[in-house]
């Protein structure tokens, strides 16, 4: 009988181009904070090495061979499951930002994370954003980035689910904010008073009638977390209605709608809608200012 060759270590690189193609002939769906195989499978592998995953990870290091097993685990758990990245490693980036991520709350991230790492330039004043209101808050990570980006202003947060305000409550304390970020649980403004020189939503903006044909991983989320009505607008027409009433004279309101961009625009074909750069198409980012609200909304 032939000996069996030893079990050698092979490269992080190695093994992460083996996850991948795993990843690609298993034709997952990326989004939820990767947009191809080779990312998603460096955030699994490096999460079953028990390490950071940053670019400065050493694609050279050396695995052993008594670690290959806990990762593919992990990898085949992705392909067999369907499950998002976030939900398997229960941390999710945002901002380059990292946040607890839990089943029964959506992933966290949103488009509007680039407006923050700009500072919401060339629309928004530096000095002059002292209060913020979150509308749909889910794992709170846009207003935690908000904070951070803004770190004279108070933000309120709201949601009204209980499960996605427990874990924008982790995530508050986990950067130590709980000071400067509120939490409300509270159909959009409902349970709110007064005014804010910022708004910023990511709310469920997806028609009722398309959530049937979503891929799997997306199937893991809340439907709830996606479920804008017949036109997908149901909370955005609700949004921009009441918004001029929350806005600080010269405040600003940045809002999320993905493609249902269109949709949006044939229902107010007089609104010249301001349409945000982000490098995604149909990202459907658009900003406006109180005066325009009045303007066109009331």
């Amino acid at each position: 009988m032939k000996n069996q060759p030893a079990e050698t270590t092979m490269k992080l690189s190695t093994c992460i181009d083996n996850a991948a193609r795993q990843m690609e002939a298993a034709e997952l769906v990326f989004g939820h904070g990767t947009d191809n195989a080779w990312d998603e499978a460096a955030w699994l592998v490096l999460y079953a090495l028990d390490q950071p995953v940053t670019e400065e990870a050493d694609l050279d290091q050396l695995i052993e061979p008594s670690i290959l097993p806990a990762i593919n685990t992990l990898i085949k758990q992705r392909i067999t499951s369907r499950k998002p990245a976030a939900y398997l490693t229960g941390t999710a980036w945002f901002c380059g930002l990292p946040f607890h991520a839990v089943e029964g709350v959506i992933v966290p991230r949103s488009h509007i994370g680039g407006f923050l790492l700009e500072a919401g330039s060339p629309w928004i004043v530096a000095g002059t954003v002292n209060s913020i209101l979150d509308l749909c808050t889910g794992s709170g990570c846009i207003a935690v980035a908000a904070a951070l980006t803004f770190p004279d202003a108070r933000v309120d947060a709201t949601d009204i689910d209980p499960l996605a305000l427990t874990l924008a409550s982790k995530n508050v304390a986990e950067y130590e904010l709980t000071d400067r970020v509120h939490l409300v649980e509270s159909d959009l403004y409902q349970n709110l008073s007064g005014n804010y020189d910022l708004i910023l939503s990511n709310p469920p903006y997806v028609p009722a009638g398309e959530l049937a044909h979503f891929p799997a991983e997306y199937k893991h989320e809340p439907a709830a977390a996606f479920d804008g009505g017949a036109d997908g607008l149901d909370l955005v027409h609700k949004i921009l209605k009441h918004a001029h009433s929350f806005l600080s004279p010269g405040g600003h309101i940045v809002v999320e709608v993905g493609n249902s961009w269109t949709t949006l625009e044939d229902a107010y074909p007089n609104v010249p809608f301001n349409w945000l750069e982000t490098g995604v198409e149909d990202s459907g980012l658009f900003i406006f200012n109180q005066e325009e609200l009045v303007e066109y909304f009331c």
